[in-house]
């Protein structure tokens, strides 16, 4: 089993300043194998969806959760026929270690099984389009945050944080579909509205000068996406593996991809 999966084989968890292992820099996404019984999942391991009935939705992240790192979800689809929603919570126990026959309810079964807290969110939180985000802070205690506001609030605790934490999702009830967003994808979310067309859309600082490919994304300054490149890996608005990041000089061609691609033989390699 990879190291994406099992992030203990391969790069190893760093201990923070307050003792408490803190996950490696991997990318985040879906656990592949330990998943609900009605679980679909995509390629990416980023979108989930639940076949049928309401429950038999759990789901887990790939990898350990940083303390106050917040994992972000968005709620793609509803089932207006079922009532509650998205479940959100940590637990403790490494999903290679869960049993492959997982309960059909994060909450109670899985909470009751030990080393798993979690909760249900308010029906107010789980329309279509909400985004979701849910952190837990060294103390134990989980907030939550809607739609990239900046302010949380407080959903529960009792979360053990003296050894790795992973997050788990319920795709419950009226919650049919979730996606899992990228945290540098949110980074250009929550400036956005700041940024100019020469802005580098992650910093805002530095001009943007770098194309993703071969999706041909651009607005990106070089610094920002090499830092992409060595931590995702993927292109924040488009998820797709980048293979190249390209410095360009003529800002125009981000109005035309495919000529971005054409013309990618006189643009300079950076990496």
């Amino acid at each position: 089993m990879g190291a994406c999966l099992c992030p203990s084989e391969g790069k190893e968890n760093v201990q923070g300043s307050d003792g408490s292992l803190q996950a490696s820099c991997t990318p985040l996404f879906f656990h592949p194998y330990i998943k609900g019984s009605q679980v679909i999942m995509d390629n990416s391991c980023c979108i989930v969806s639940r076949i049928a009935t309401f429950h038999d939705g759990i789901v887990f992240s790939n990898r350990p959760i940083e303390l106050y790192e917040k994992v972000t979800v968005k709620i793609l689809q509803e089932d207006q026929k079922w009532q509650g929603g998205l479940r959100v919570g940590f637990t403790w126990k490494d999903p290679c270690l869960q049993s492959r026959e997982l309960p059909p309810f994060v909450c109670p079964d899985l909470v009751k099984q030990g080393k798993t807290s979690a909760c249900v969110l308010p029906d107010e939180y789980i329309a279509e389009d909400t985004i979701v985000s849910f952190w837990v802070d060294s103390q134990g205690c989980v907030f939550c945050s809607i739609n990239l506001e900046a302010e949380g609030f407080f959903l529960f605790n009792g979360v053990s944080v003296e050894s790795p934490v992973w997050a788990v999702v319920d795709v419950y009830g009226r919650t049919k579909a979730v996606q899992l967003l990228d945290s540098t994808c949110l980074e250009f979310q929550e400036g956005a509205e700041e940024s100019t067309a020469e802005d580098c859309m992650v910093c805002f600082a530095s001009k943007a000068n770098t194309m993703m490919l071969p999706c041909c994304h651009d607005g990106f300054c070089s610094r920002c996406a090499l830092k992409i490149l060595n931590t995702s890996g993927r292109c924040p608005l488009c998820r797709q593996a980048v293979k190249k990041i390209l410095l360009i000089s003529i800002l125009a061609e981000r109005d035309d991809p495919q000529s971005g691609l054409e013309k990618s033989n006189r643009i300079h390699s950076l990496w």
